[in-house]
């Protein structure tokens, strides 16, 4: 990828994390970054292009996220999965601040077909796995449980609780908080 390309991206998010998506100008994007604003463009067309390249591996995520869930998932596939999810939400901090912090504009943009129905995909195959009433009403529980248990810390829930403890402290304590719901190893 181009650095400067990267640098732009970098500098958007930390802006749009710290100011909001809609009080940030690519004017203070390009000064921030050293360019101008015609170096800019030549890489983004829009601020929103932008965004919507900062958010495109979240949903790339979203979608890995339903392949992981099998037909019928056991605790400990359930809890393989979710330490995957793990692993690549922690270092994604700074992007999940970003959506909790602008979602009013998020909710508007990213509206479109493809996200819709990943989102939609994803949430109808959770709660096919958790009514599934061929699994025990226990394991169901926990399943469910131990995925609150991750929303919650990761901020989905909890706000900025965590984000700001260091990856290699955070990952191993909520690993172990998961294999405690599920009862796994």
């Amino acid at each position: 990828m181009n650095d400067t390309r990267d640098r732009i991206l970098q500098v958007a998010l930390d802006l749009f994390v710290e100011q909001g998506y809609d009080k940030t100008s690519l004017r203070e994007v390009a000064e921030r970054v050293g360019v101008t604003k015609a170096a800019l463009y030549y890489h983004f067309a829009s601020k929103e292009e932008i965004l919507r390249t900062l958010l495109r591996p979240g949903f790339t995520a979203l979608g890995d996220l339903g392949g992981l869930m099998q037909e019928k998932p056991t605790l400990e596939s359930w809890a393989t999965g979710l330490a995957a999810m793990i692993e690549w939400v922690l270092p994604q901090r700074k992007l999940f601040e970003l959506i909790e912090n602008n979602q009013s504009t998020l909710h508007t943009m990213v509206h479109d077909a493809d996200h819709v129905e990943a989102h939609l995909a994803l949430h109808e195959r959770l709660t096919a796995i958790l009514s599934d009433d061929t699994t025990p009403l226990e394991v169901r529980v926990r399943m469910a449980g131990s995925l609150g248990l991750v929303m919650g810390v990761l901020g989905f829930m909890s706000s900025d609780a965590f984000w700001h403890v260091p990856t290699e402290v955070l990952r191993p304590v909520l690993v172990e908080a998961i294999n405690d719901v599920l009862k796994v190893t």
